[in-house]
């Protein structure tokens, strides 16, 4: 049977996250667009909406990139996958940061109701490429692509449903993928198979040759 990879990247990102992995060539390779939320959508419904071109009977194994990693893991509760792997990401709440607990517990999330312009004005130029660990031009100019590309009412709902998911279950098998200097999801919550001591969050595009490695070795 042939072997399917897809390929999903973090919030407001697209398919150039990837362009610097190299894949086995045993698989195809799939990305899978982010979509236009509906209102109110649960992660779960998203989920559904985000694969239901992909046929029941296909083997696949999905990677995912921070938020794209959550999704990940939504859809293997959903249809059966012959692997997870995630880079960046989180796999339960118990792994979420602090100060995802915090905007729950203060209910900051009452913040996104603000008006665009200041809630998503120019102060993201700086802070996005600083969280992410961007070490280029290059990559701050993908950074940047993305901010002016990101649409608000996407931007909006899948903030909510971040800080908001909740899981316990893990699916099997699962290799989690994290960098030992990841701003926007702290190591010290995480428990990750492959440590890259000096990942930070975008680690998918600036430490590829080291993701390459650990890829060929779990898709054998």
């Amino acid at each position: 049977m042939a072997k399917h990879l897809y390929l999903l990247s973090g919030m407001g990102s697209d398919e150039r996250v990837f362009q610097n992995i190299t894949f086995p060539d045993q698989y195809t390779l799939h990305f899978i667009p982010w979509l236009t939320p509906l209102p109110d959508e649960p992660l779960a419904g998203y989920a559904s909406r985000m694969t239901a071109h992909i046929p029941a009977d296909e083997d696949i194994t999905l990677v995912g990139v921070s938020m794209g990693g959550i999704l990940s893991i939504e859809i293997a509760r959903q249809r059966p996958v012959s692997k997870v792997i995630l880079i960046s990401s989180i796999k339960t709440s118990a792994e979420r940061p602090v100060y995802f607990n915090l905007v729950r517990r203060t209910r900051l999330l009452a913040l996104l109701a603000l008006p665009d312009a200041i809630l998503f004005g120019k102060h993201r130029n700086l802070i996005i490429p600083f969280f992410l660990k961007a070490e280029s031009p290059a990559e701050k100019e993908l950074l940047l692509d993305y901010v002016k590309n990101t649409d608000f009412v996407y931007l909006r709902w899948a903030i909510r449903v971040l800080i908001g998911w909740e899981n316990e279950t893990v699916p099997s098998p699962l290799v989690h993928i994290h960098g030992g200097k990841d701003l926007t999801l702290p190591i010290h919550t995480v428990k990750a198979d492959y440590v890259i001591p000096d990942g930070g969050h975008f680690m998918v595009y600036n430490r590829a040759k080291e993701i390459s490695a650990i890829l060929k070795n779990e898709l054998n």
